[in-house]
């Protein structure tokens, strides 16, 4: 009896943690506000760049993409400060 409430246990926190983390792979998937892209695109000009094209060319920004293009752009705006 104890087994069965043991595996019962396990099977249900499984379960909830299966749902959780599907619930916030979910999210990133889902279309970037705008404001979340204003908010992406305020201090960099390479993420503002990057986002202005993937908009010209009729992609839809996910949230997803926008950690990847702030990810992505510190080093490129790091390296632009050797322009100016």
């Amino acid at each position: 009896m104890k087994s069965k409430y043991t595996a019962l246990v396990g099977a249900v926190v499984a379960l909830l943690i299966s749902i959780a983390l599907g619930m916030s792979l979910a999210g990133e998937f889902q279309a970037a506000t705008v404001a979340e892209i204003q908010s992406a695109a305020a201090d960099s000009k390479c993420a503002k760049q990057m986002l202005k094209d993937a908009n010209r060319w009729g992609q839809e920004i996910r949230r997803r993409d926008l950690k990847h293009v702030m990810d992505q752009c510190v080093s490129i705006d790091n390296q632009s400060k050797a322009f100016e």
